[in-house]
């Protein structure tokens, strides 16, 4: 795999946003360049000639990107085959997990996106994989957001927020407070 489809693909997610009118789902700004990117890995897969860390990139990469394009089908695909990949490799399942759960989210497939949240989560508890409790529990509230259940929601964007504070993070951190003021938007609407 060459590396300036790497940097498309760095490229992509450099110009996505989390679009507000759709509960903060990450969306693509130009559908075109996104197609011509997975058209480019997907036709590296199909050569079968990548090593399995090329497979790794593309597979969970192509799951990304569908997702932002609001292809859930497509990206729960792929996440599924990148996870299939790393049946031996637990610990490097738990961002698989993450992602295959965020795209079960684009689906409107909550209680499967909580389950693969659920697995995480186990992975993460069993080998003291603290750095990705943060990522979790951000998706996680996401999802809960999608359900209309805020007060679920702010709680695990509170605890997102708390954790990225805790390892220094202040990117995720501030993330993480965004999403809180839109979850606490949503609940003073309810009001």
């Amino acid at each position: 795999m060459n590396h300036s489809i790497v940097k498309r693909v760095e490229n992509v997610f450099q110009h996505a946003y989390y679009d507000p009118e759709q509960n903060l789902r990450e969306q693509a700004d130009g559908d075109v360049k996104v197609l011509d990117v997975i058209f480019n890995l997907e036709e590296q897969l199909e050569q079968d000639q990548l090593s399995i860390e090329e497979k790794l990139f593309a597979t969970g990469s192509l799951g990304n990107l569908y997702r932002i394009i609001n292809k859930p089908d497509e990206s729960i695909h792929y996440h599924s085959e990148n996870l299939r990949l790393l049946s031996d490799e637990e610990h490097r399942q738990v961002h698989s997990f993450i992602n295959l759960g965020v795209s079960y989210i684009y689906a409107d497939e909550y209680k499967k996106a909580l389950l693969c949240f659920e697995k995480a989560e186990t992975i993460i508890n069993r080998h003291d994989y603290d750095q990705y409790a943060g990522t979790l529990e951000y998706q996680r509230g996401k999802c809960y957001m999608e359900m209309r259940h805020y007060n679920w929601a702010r709680a695990a964007f509170d605890k997102a927020r708390s954790l990225a504070i805790q390892n220094n993070d202040p990117a995720f951190a501030g993330y993480a407070s965004e999403a809180l003021e839109y979850c606490d938007g949503k609940i003073n609407a309810q009001v």
